[in-house]
């Protein structure tokens, strides 16, 4: 009769620690990756820094090119309404059209640079919104699961815990704890 309650009674312990292991060991996986989710968002933010900043100064160089190019256009306009023997395409002219080139073709690698450092920008944007969300999802996560934990080492140890001796087990069986005077 004692066997199988002492079996019964193993069995419930062996299965107490397992799953305590188990949660203690999520616990630390959780906590883990957590710990690792900040990292990357702690070396995120300063290359997203960075990069608002060469997009900044990108879009500076694009208007400071496009003012350089507004005027060579203006100036080579102004040579084609020259009078008479002046309106040929002397070097001056072929210059300014050279330099109008020059800074047609400039301007678009700037552009080009400056929509590559934005979509850069939008993915470094995105994954931060991820990686704050999983972040968000492993704090209810561990939150919970330390809770778990502490609700189950208080059954253990607590008031619902089985008394410690076979006399407090028939007290508390028998309803006479408030009977009984205090030792």
């Amino acid at each position: 009769m004692y066997v199988p309650r002492e079996r019964a009674r193993n069995d419930l312990k062996a299965q107490n620690d397992a799953t305590n292991f188990a949660l203690r060991k999520r616990i630390y996986e959780t906590q883990r990756i957590k710990n690792e989710l900040d990292w990357q968002r702690f070396n995120m933010i300063p290359d997203m820094d960075r990069l608002m900043k060469e997009i900044t100064n990108l879009e500076a160089a694009l208007l400071e090119k496009t003012n350089a190019l507004k005027l060579a256009e203006t100036r080579c306009e102004n040579r084609l309404y020259r009078p008479g023997a002046e309106l040929c395409r002397d070097e001056p002219m072929l210059g300014l059209a050279d330099e109008v080139l020059q800074l047609r073709r400039t301007m678009r690698d700037l552009q080009d640079k400056l929509d590559s450092a934005k979509a850069t920008y939008n993915g470094l944007e995105d994954q931060l919104m991820v990686i704050d969300r999983e972040l968000y999802n492993k704090n209810q996560a561990l939150t919970t699961d330390l809770r778990c934990l502490d609700l189950r080492s208080r059954l253990n140890t607590g008031t619902r815990a089985d008394p410690a001796t076979q006399t407090d087990r028939n007290i508390v069986l028998t309803r006479m704890q408030d009977e009984i005077p205090p030792e």
